[in-house]
């Protein structure tokens, strides 16, 4: 259920998987990004990426365990875990659609790989984007989000809905970013 969000299709690709998965959508409401607390507001409200941003706040390599992925030959879709190398700690909960069709054959590879956040290899080989960030949600203690952070205890969970752009505007992904507590 919902409280103020217009088209749940913001909420894309997280509602196709867990519609997939017969799995209910969290509770979540939409939220100003000016009122996140911190450090949710720093993480959350900006137009780079969200590998970089982890890394800084959390010191240390950002890597990807992908949790379920399909892919056709234009899109590619998967659920992720993004955790600190170091620490093996999941930091970011991810659900992402990218439009493979927007790279080029060794890139694509790269991304069907999953060993790499989008993010981080987008940076790596300097290809140039800018995130537009749809809305900022808030999630109710959602059992599912729970299993993937290890929080047993009830708690909420602060995240957005996100579309990478690159050059000439060109959609890359629509990603719903969903942090730790």
């Amino acid at each position: 259920m919902s409280a103020g969000l217009p088209n749940i299709d913001c909420l894309y690709p997280l509602t196709l998987f867990r519609r997939r998965a017969g799995v209910a959508m969290p509770v979540y409401e939409v939220v100003d990004g000016e009122q996140l607390p911190e450090p949710y507001h720093r993480l959350l409200v900006h137009t780079g990426d969200m590998t970089s941003r982890l890394e800084a706040f959390h010191g240390g390599e950002i890597t990807l365990k992908c949790l379920h992925c399909e892919h056709t030959p234009g899109v590619y879709r998967r659920e992720v875990a993004l955790h600190v190398a170091s620490a093996g700690v999941p930091v970011e909960y991810g659900a992402i659609e990218i439009r493979l069709d927007a790279f080029a054959g060794e890139f694509r590879d790269l991304i069907v790989q999953a060993r790499l956040p989008l993010g981080g290899l987008l940076n790596r080989f300097d290809i140039s984007y800018r995130s537009q960030p749809l809305a900022f949600i808030r999630f109710g203690a959602d059992p599912i989000l729970r299993a993937y952070f290890a929080t047993p205890e009830a708690v909420e969970f602060y995240g957005r809905c996100n579309v990478l752009l690159g050059d000439g505007d060109v959609e890359l992904a629509r990603i719903v970013e969903v942090l730790r507590p």
